[in-house]
């Protein structure tokens, strides 16, 4: 019970850097704490980016821009690949908002993130993520990084041409 009160201590320091960023199109972040075995990966992206738009889908084709978005979500690799020694736990998003009957989301100034969380074990620590999402998404330019594992701390900026974060052994 304390290692899971920790973990969640951590990833609340983390997210408190997540909500303070501004919302900027083509720019994200990938959030990652460690809690022994376990590796949490945490993508807030634009909705603007990963769906070309930031509302309720209103066409038939915004609907199965969702539904191939939520796919590839579900493909882990398609997003993040990680070392062979790392399983994937578990996989949770916000997209299922887009979906639900009667969700509202302002149409003017708002603006939508979606968010990605990854849970992995790891028998070993990995020496590097992968954020493939990079690319597959052309209005995708950069994702901030940052990390706190049971070693170090750490940030980087990752983009389509240099998208690993490597975490020193």
């Amino acid at each position: 019970m304390c290692k899971q009160a920790n973990f969640i201590v951590v990833l609340c320091l983390i997210c408190q850097t997540a909500f303070a960023q501004k919302h900027v199109h083509g720019e994200g972040l990938l959030l990652i704490a460690q809690e022994q075995q376990q590796w949490q990966f945490e993508f807030v992206l634009p909705a603007a980016d990963l769906l070309g738009f930031e509302h309720m889908p209103e066409t038939l084709e915004q609907k199965q821009q969702v539904s191939t978005m939520m796919n590839k979500i579900e493909n882990v690799e398609a997003m993040i690949k990680l070392p062979a020694s790392c399983q994937s736990v578990s996989t949770s998003h916000s997209l299922a908002a887009f979906v639900v009957a009667n969700q509202t989301f302002a149409h003017s100034h708002e603006h939508t993130d979606i968010r990605v969380t990854y849970i992995f074990d790891c028998k070993e620590s990995p020496s590097f993520a992968e954020a493939s999402i990079l690319n597959s998404l052309d209005s995708l330019n950069r994702v901030n990084a940052q990390w706190i594992t049971n070693e170090q701390q750490g940030a980087v900026q990752l983009t389509p041409s240099s998208n690993v974060v490597r975490f020193a052994k």
